[in-house]
């Protein structure tokens, strides 16, 4: 585990060597946390989309990816995925409970004694803010519409359905700008607004309930068109834009033994923003010669979100719980700091000793960590420098697998590691009711567990799908924890009952299905469909590859940029050699695959100033 904290400090400091602002909070995320190029993508603004199916598909699915993206944290120790503790609600709760109420009133009460194209002489609308209200009216009507039929999508059933759902969408959104247009010309949108802004100019109190009006506007705004508008609130700005299509905003690093050795005692004399149950993970790295990787630090910006308004003298807040005293992240404040910034990394390489063989690695009786990444178990060579390195695995449905998931849990070493059990109680995140939860060797990672409760980050539980968030609970206290020695990053399955380690030579070969060309680093899933076996491996140069498994049913899944996937199954009979032979079809499709490692977080000042 130190050498993937001694990874996070070399970008925490690469990134505050950078840019660093007064009020930046790097932090860790501890836990693993993978997102593929089409999940990101999904998040960028529709206005960056030309496909309007894709448009539609981005309705239905960025929803839990936003959550995720948008959790607020509670601990100065880390970050972690936390939807029950979202920036979305937070910030509608904020707009709701403080002297925005009011506002449109207010304003009225101002704009009323000092415009004479809004109010004629006895205090009326004029013509044109009265066809500038009737118009307004009817945009959100139209917008109302819309709500009413994304509301529908769940109840459809087949795809011709879907299809006639998707062709009504595109034409009440074309109803709705229409009606954009006509409050633009017939209700005179430009010449009421431009005399509202400039009224508003007209005093620091003014000026203060338009931005505070502004922010209320624009979030019900979103609310209402949910994704359809560049302001919903489920869009995110991704600063680069484009890092998930190109290599826009990534870097290489390569970080060598002794330098790992020195950022791993950094990060823990310091012990800043990273748990101590984390810095007390010590176990034989001594394997690892090198880490190489390629990082990016995406911003991320929201239409939809402006912190200033909450930093005039003008606010107010009088509910219990305090938003932020400047200082302090943690549940007692609602808004102590929020993410900005991630910190991305991709196409990682662990480099090991030269001493290690193919069949120290390639071992179907044991997983490879690197902190809470699972890494293949495939021994490569760089030709160049005969260097030999791990990859990760990026498939993220072999890592939210259940099937990785139990392997996971039985990755422990009994005899070689000490450690005494060590009991405490911790609010789940996801569930309401308290759960006692037993520390020992093996404890899996659940997202549902707040991060607190982490004593062994080697064997974490990849990231699941997230649900509907609920009213966020209190996280209990803990007890301390045993730091956990043990044997290395090649960690034994413990299997109940002992698992025969022959098999069939099973050769896969793969080409591309026009010019019969062999396809090199083909990605190769495969999971066992009457076993617990799981394989993670790569085709070489000549697009083949040898895996020995054991007699079973297997699935076998082969994905490679720019071509389709193939998902097939086949059976091991007996111990004989076995030869696969698989053709891709072309196909515009990327398969890339990032591993978030940190998040920047702005620290919110005192709020309110007063």
């Amino acid at each position: 585990m130190k050498y993937f904290i001694a990874v996070y400090q070399k970008l925490k400091n690469t990134y505050l060597s950078q840019s660093s602002m007064e009020n930046d909070l790097p932090m860790i995320c501890p836990s693993l946390r993978v997102y593929e190029n089409e999940e990101l993508e999904l998040l960028k603004p529709q206005s960056l989309f030309n496909d309007d199916q894709k448009k539609a598909l981005s309705i239905i699915k960025k929803q839990n990816m936003a959550y995720e993206l948008n959790s607020v944290p509670i601990s100065s120790q880390f970050w972690d995925l936390n939807p029950n503790n979202s920036l979305f609600d937070i910030y509608r709760d904020i707009l709701d409970k403080n002297n925005l109420k009011n506002l449109e009133e207010n304003l009225d009460k101002v704009i009323a004694i000092q415009s004479t194209i809004l109010f004629d002489a006895k205090k009326s609308d004029t013509k044109e803010f009265k066809a500038y209200k009737k118009y307004r009216t009817i945009h959100e009507q139209a917008v109302d519409k819309i709500t009413a039929h994304l509301e529908l999508f769940d109840s459809l059933d087949t795809d011709e359905e879907k299809s006639n759902w998707n062709d009504q969408l595109v034409n009440l959104n074309t109803m709705k700008e229409l009606a954009f247009s006509d409050w633009k010309i017939k209700g005179n949108k430009d010449i009421i607004e431009q005399e509202l802004a400039r009224i508003n100019k007209a005093s620091d109190a003014d000026l203060y309930l338009a931005m505070a009006q502004s922010a209320k506007n624009t979030f019900e705004a979103a609310e209402k068109t949910d994704v359809i508008s560049n302001a919903s609130i489920h869009d995110i700005n991704f600063i680069p834009y484009d890092f998930m299509e190109n290599e826009s905003g990534w870097n290489s690093m390569r970080i060598e033994k002794s330098e790992l050795d020195s950022l791993y005692t950094e990060a823990k004399n310091t012990n800043e923003n990273i748990p101590s149950e984390i810095l007390s993970i010590d176990y034989d790295e001594s394997v690892i010669q090198a880490v190489e990787l390629d990082y990016s630090f995406v911003h991320l910006k929201r239409s939809w979100f402006n912190k200033n308004f909450m930093m005039s003298d003008l606010f107010e807040w009088n509910e219990p719980k305090k938003i932020s005293d400047g200082q302090t992240i943690s549940n007692d404040f609602k808004l102590p700091a929020f993410p900005k910034t991630m910190i991305l990394i991709k196409n990682l390489k662990i480099v090991l000793d030269p001493s290690i063989t193919n069949d120290a690695v390639n071992n179907p009786n044991q997983l490879i960590y690197f902190g809470p990444l699972i890494m293949k178990q495939q021994l490569f060579v760089n030709k160049n420098n005969n260097q030999k390195f791990l990859k990760a695995i990026t498939n993220v449905r072999t890592i939210k697998s259940d099937q990785l998931n139990n392997l996971t849990r039985k990755t422990v070493n009994v005899e070689n590691a000490k450690i005494s059990a060590t009991e405490f109680t911790a609010k789940p995140i996801a569930e309401p009711t308290a759960e006692t939860i037993k520390v020992n060797p093996n404890l899996a990672f659940n997202n549902k567990v707040n991060m607190n409760i982490l004593n062994s980050v080697r064997n974490l539980r990849p990231v699941t799908t997230v649900t509907t968030p609920q009213p966020i609970t209190p996280v209990q206290p803990i007890k301390p924890v045993i730091p956990i020695r043990n044997t290395g990053i090649f960690v034994p399955i413990k299997y109940p009952i002992p698992i025969p380690s022959t098999g069939a030579n099973v050769q896969f070969r793969v080409f591309d299905k026009i010019n019969n060309d062999p396809i090199y680093k083909c990605s190769i899933s495969i999971k066992g469909t009457n076993n617990s076996r799981i394989y993670e491996i790569e085709t070489n140069e000549i697009g083949m590859i040898n895996q020995i498994i054991p007699i079973g049913e297997y699935s076998i899944e082969l994905r490679i940029d720019d071509y389709a996937v193939i998902n097939q199954n086949f059976s091991v009979v007996n111990d004989n050699p076995l030869n696969l032979e698989y053709r891709l079809q072309r196909e515009e499709v990327k398969f890339k695959s990032f591993f978030l490692i940190g998040m920047i977080c702005e620290r919110m000042p005192k709020i309110p100033m007063n």
